[in-house]
């Protein structure tokens, strides 16, 4: 198995794919000489490893089917606390299938994971049979799946189907193999193929590269013979897998000290890292001072310039989903500050707009306040909802990763599925118990996540939820 690393926890993640016997190839030169080991330039991947262009905390995988399943597994043991969503459908899985009809202009079809738009298709006839290969793969919440009527199949250099097109990747980088794969792909299109060239292909060996065109052929051909006599909805190809990882607090530490092992890193380095690409020179200038410095002062210094910030602007509170998606909550002010072993900081937010407080079920007034109660380290969020009196109308407890509290004001956890309400004169109540049973069940949770969620709960319902403690 190959793996190419990129993005900004690549030093960190090629360490411990290195350690577990996982062979790295087109190797950053600068990887390379923190690892000792050779580049390994133009040896195509079976799997690429990257921090997620829309928010950086994610860690995207991306390759062959096995491939990733086994990178994946190596990624969740070696890394703590961290939440993992691996769609059912991969892209370019195949299958036969019938169209539905029509709905809001778009064709409907019957798939393994539910009905879904399907394009290229000539004519929407309702009942007539089809062939699909999904070319969109929902990662997080509102996304959804598309399928194509055009086969694709996937190589190392090429992506593979019929047509008559010629496409490549931003990546390509070589003007000059660039020409040389435009007279390549003349012969192919002639004889009826579509070819879209992927980034491993700028430094490959050309004959590698003709080989393989020649097998992908063989293979497109293989897999419509296979279609005419499957069943519907059968996959006969698989494609590619993805999965994000999504890294909470605590996993961006212990990535921070696996870093530290082979360079000096300063501590914060990955949250700082993940907030803002702006900050590169910020963390590049920490790291050399945390070579020179003690990484206790260094760390103090760094959480006095954090306190400092969240008092400057307002604060705004992101809630992850464990499906990567975010919900950003009102921004507010901090009106306190507590730093005990870790930060604890109090947000006071205006509640705007009219309806229900979500899951209480308490309506929403003029004059209303939430105050959230975030910590370092803890394993849960405390939103109290006041009346304009200060009276506690409601309170809702997110049970999540511990938080980040990171400069420029933001607030950041991954949100576990599971909450806990208090309403006053009532028992306390658990709920999105069936999203957290899901996670369970999609093995999307390490062991170690949810034995704290565990010991939240019984920490909780101990102390808020017994007889003399109800609200």
């Amino acid at each position: 198995m190959k793996v190419r690393v990129r993005g900004i926890y690549a030093t960190a993640l090629s360490k411990i794919l290195y350690d577990r016997g996982i062979e790295l190839v087109d190797v950053t030169d600068v990887i390379a000489k923190r690892l000792g080991i050779s580049e390994l330039r133009g040896v195509p991947a079976d799997v690429t490893i990257k921090s997620d262009d829309e928010d950086p905390s994610n860690i995207l995988v991306i390759g062959f089917p096995e491939s990733v399943r086994y990178v994946v597994k190596v990624l969740m043991e070696e890394i703590p606390y961290v939440v993992v969503n691996m769609p059912e459908v991969g892209l370019y899985a195949t299958f036969k299938t019938s169209i539905v009809g029509i709905r809001d202009n778009e064709c409907i079809i019957d798939t393994p994971y539910g009905q879904a738009p399907i394009v290229d298709v000539r004519e929407c006839v309702n009942g007539a049979e089809v062939y699909a290969t999904s070319i969109r793969v929902p990662l997080k919440k509102g996304e959804r799946m598309v399928f194509s009527n055009k086969l694709r199949v996937v190589g190392y250099y090429a992506i593979l189907s019929r047509g008559g097109k010629v496409t490549f990747s931003n990546f390509i980088k070589n003007k000059e193999r660039i020409s040389e794969l435009v007279m390549l792909s003349s012969n192919y299109v002639r004889k009826g193929y579509s070819i879209h060239w992927r980034s491993n292909v700028d430094d490959a060996n050309i004959s590698e590269v003709i080989n393989e065109l020649e097998a992908l052929m063989s293979k497109l051909e293989y897999i419509e013979k296979e279609l005419r006599r499957s069943k519907p909805l059968e996959i006969v190809y698989e494609g590619e897998r993805v999965a994000l990882i999504i890294l909470s607090s605590l996993s961006k530490e212990y990535l921070d000290s696996v870093r530290a092992k082979i360079t000096p890193t300063t501590p914060y380095h990955h949250s700082l890292r993940s907030l803002d690409d702006n900050l590169k020179h910020l963390v590049d200038i920490l790291d050399v001072i945390a070579s020179k410095v003690d990484g206790v002062i260094l760390r103090r210094c760094i959480r006095e310039w954090i306190k400092n910030s969240l008092t400057e602007y307002e604060v705004g509170v992101r809630h992850v989903k464990p499906d990567g998606s975010v919900i950003s909550l009102s921004s507010g002010k901090v009106i306190n500050i507590i730093d005990d072993n870790g930060l604890c900081v109090n947000i006071e937010r205006g509640i705007v707009g009219k309806g229900l407080y979500d899951g209480l079920g308490i309506p929403k007034e003029v004059g209303d306040k939430a105050l959230t109660e975030v910590c370092e380290g803890r394993w849960w969020v405390i939103h109290r909802y006041l009346s304009s009196d200060g009276r506690v109308k409601g309170v809702y407890i997110n049970i999540n990763t511990p938080p980040e509290i990171i400069p420029y004001n933001n607030v950041k956890y991954v949100d576990l599925g599971i909450d806990l309400l208090l309403k006053e004169g009532r028992v306390c109540k658990l709920v999105d118990t069936e999203e957290f049973r899901e996670l369970l069940r999609n093995n999307s949770l390490r062991y170690d996540v949810l034995i704290e969620v565990l010991k939240t709960l019984n920490i909780l319902l101990t102390s808020l939820c017994t007889v003399e403690n109800k609200p």
